[in-house]
């Protein structure tokens, strides 16, 4: 079955969503996770074996004859391009979209835009679809603003409030702050993702006017880079230079996509969407996007040291930033949203040090433990009637059973314990920091640490201890709601697997699959060395869930130990609107002032003018006679000016 189904199915989806708004809720929550479905299906059909060649499905010519300053002409045409790298990522995107999906059937189902809802989920998907399986940068571009889009859509999905039953002047006025955050964090996310697009579009720019062509397997067979393909040299001349600036272009991109330092602040405002949104965008999908573009880029970036050099120390400081900022947050949801800023640090840091197998494994088990965590705390947000704050939970195990053990599973996995997935792609990761920068993996160490902490600390406010809240009767969702759950955490659980012979015997598993899409750099480390490393970081998970359990054994609420500079995430917003918000709104008032008073003068003048202009206006009625009537005492007011002027000069 041809790729281009995978991102045709959402896209009919969202085309019948949209354009049959009346349908009844079943028939829109079938069409939206069936259109999903049927991707993942196509997506299965075309899965890429790790001999199996890569699929190139060109559909037409886009923008043909274009001309070039040296008189040649290239053609750019549409096409998807499957190999191992996007089969993983189509498997993830349709995958987890499918069962956030049939999540949301229940979870959106009393809300007064379920159809919409729907809508832009698909549409979301349909977008990503096109991102990763595109075979240009130009098409990847229109999937990459395709999701900033979406996201726009579903981050600012209540923005007038939630969505009841209610007419929407009740639901305005009764959500009023909560309709201008959901507003405003939509916008925040919209525009801060510009400054990365900018970035990308440059970087497309320079590529272009370098190579000639924005096609990607036209670009990897490109003499010049196919010739140093993975031997990290410095090119020649003013070559290396265009590469470096080119690399350095898309990771403005890639930044402000997945949320790195410094566009990281509109990532855990997102979390103002509906829960389902938060685990799409944050788990499989949109965030992912920039480890994918730099995955993808791996030719150049491969020829590009001092951009990849860049791209792991941005890394690093934004996982240890994410994690800090995690500590003493209080909110169900933004815990895991700083989580996943920092968890994205993690596969920043494994591209920039060249190890996109570890990088991609690790965008594969937080797709399974992240949505697991996210959809976990959206039943508890359900059973609690909108209830976020984890100091009014507690206790919560032995109201929702189910919901408790999946959560555990997501947490033990996210904090790297054997046998959980997270344990063997963090543990990848760490590997490679070793081998290449020791404060580098230092770093990264004390990520796993804090993660473990603040993760243990989510874990135990929420789930043990007594009930502090004021619900009564908390309880587990139901079925469409649970079904995805345990899918998610039998993910999270077993697909660390995937991966085990890397872990034993070497590079085989998960890195040989990955291997004939980009390049594996081996990390030549003795037995001893990555015994010891794997040793470290199990002490590193265990360590820091001991140190939640000894914090907040009983009913006792660790306020952490950066208090409120990690409530405040580090201050890091407030010194934007120092630097950049208030600064623009003292030019912006300003401007209006300026504006104001020139309009006001105008405006003057114009009244002055305003009471002839009355008087010419009352000629202009459109009737006839009244012309006719004003030409005779026209005519006659010349004739006598000329009698009085005959008169005069007669005298």
């Amino acid at each position: 079955m041809p790729i281009s189904f995978m991102p045709l199915f959402p896209l009919i989806g969202f085309a019948l969503l949209m354009l049959l708004p009346k349908l009844p809720r079943s028939a829109a929550g079938l069409i939206g996770a069936g259109s999903v479905l049927l991707s993942f299906l196509v997506a299965l059909l075309n899965f890429r074996s790790g001999s199996a060649a890569p699929i190139h499905e060109v559909l037409w010519q886009w923008l043909p004859n274009m001309a070039l300053e040296n008189g040649k002409t290239v053609n750019l045409s549409l096409g998807f391009y499957l190999d191992q790298l996007s089969s993983v990522m189509t498997l993830i995107i349709t995958g987890i979209g499918f069962l956030i999906h049939v999540y949301s059937m229940s979870y959106m189902s009393h809300d007064a835009k379920f159809n919409r809802f729907f809508a832009f989920l698909n549409f979301f998907v349909a977008m990503m679809l096109i991102l990763v399986l595109a075979d240009s940068y130009p098409l990847m571009f229109v999937g990459w603003e395709g999701v900033g889009m979406a996201s726009f859509l579903l981050i600012g999905f209540w923005f007038n409030g939630r969505n009841t039953e209610a007419s929407t002047q009740d639901v305005w006025e009764a959500n009023n702050s909560e309709a201008v955050n959901n507003s405003n964090a939509a916008r925040k996310a919209f525009i801060m993702n510009r400054v990365g697009d900018a970035g990308f579009m440059l970087g497309m720019f320079l590529l272009f006017k370098v190579f000639g062509t924005l096609n990607i397997p036209q670009l990897m067979q490109n003499p010049v880079l196919a010739a140093h393909e993975g031997s990290r040299v410095f090119l020649s001349g003013s070559m290396q230079g265009q590469l470096e600036l080119a690399c350095l272009f898309l990771l403005v991109g890639a930044i402000g996509k997945s949320g790195q330092l410094p566009l990281t602040t509109w990532l855990p405002d997102a979390m103002a969407g509906p829960t389902p949104v938060s685990a799409l965008i944050h788990a499989a999908t949109m965030v992912t996007a920039g480890v994918y573009l730099i995955s993808r880029s791996h030719f150049l970036f491969d020829l590009a040291p001092y951009a990849s050099g860049w791209v792991a120390w941005i890394g690093a400081a934004t996982a240890l930033y994410g994690a800090l900022s995690a500590l003493n947050q209080h909110d169900i949801k933004k815990i895991l949203a700083f989580s996943t800023v920092s968890q994205l640090g993690y596969m920043f840091l494994a591209v920039g040090l060249h190890s996109y197998s570890a990088a991609v494994f690790h965008l594969l088990t937080h797709a399974f433990f992240k949505a697991l965590l996210f959809l976990a705390a959206g039943a508890v947000i359900h059973g609690l009637h909108e209830e976020q704050d984890v100091r009014r939970m507690g206790g919560l195990a032995k109201y929702m059973p189910f919901t408790h053990i999946v959560s555990a599973i997501g947490v033990l996995a996210i904090a790297g314990i054997p046998i959980f997935s997270g344990f063997f792609s963090k543990d990848a990761i760490l590997a490679a920091a070793w081998a290449q920068s020791p404060v580098l993996y230092l770093m990264g160490l004390g990520v796993a640490f804090l993660t473990a902490f603040y993760m243990g600390r989510w874990y135990f406010l929420v789930w043990q201890g007594n009930y502090r809240g004021h619900v009564d009767h908390p309880h587990d969702p139901d079925l469409l709601m649970k079904a995805p759950l345990g899918v998610l955490a039998a993910g999270a659980t077993l697909a660390g697997f995937l991966n085990v012979p890397a872990f034993l015997w070497g590079h085989h598993g998960f890195d040989s699959y990955l291997s004939r899409a980009v390049p594996v750099h081996v990390h030549h480390l003795s037995v001893s060395t990555e015994w010891m490393l794997t040793l470290l970081a199990v002490l590193a998970g265990v360590g820091g869930l001991a140190w939640a359990w000894w914090e907040h054994r009983g009913d006792h609420l660790y306020n952490g130990p950066l208090g409120r500079t990690s409530t405040n995430a580090l201050y890091l917003q407030d010194t934007y609107d120092d630097l950049i918000g208030n600064p623009s709104r003292a030019i912006a008032s300003g401007l209006d002032a300026v504006d104001r008073g020139v309009d006001g003068t105008l405006g003057g003048i114009g009244r002055n003018f305003s009471a002839p202009g009355g008087l010419f206006a009352l000629w202009q009625s459109g009737f006839v006679r009244a012309y006719a009537v004003s030409m005779v005492l026209g005519t006659a007011a010349i004739i006598g000016y000329w009698a009085l002027k005959v008169m005069g000069s007669g005298q």
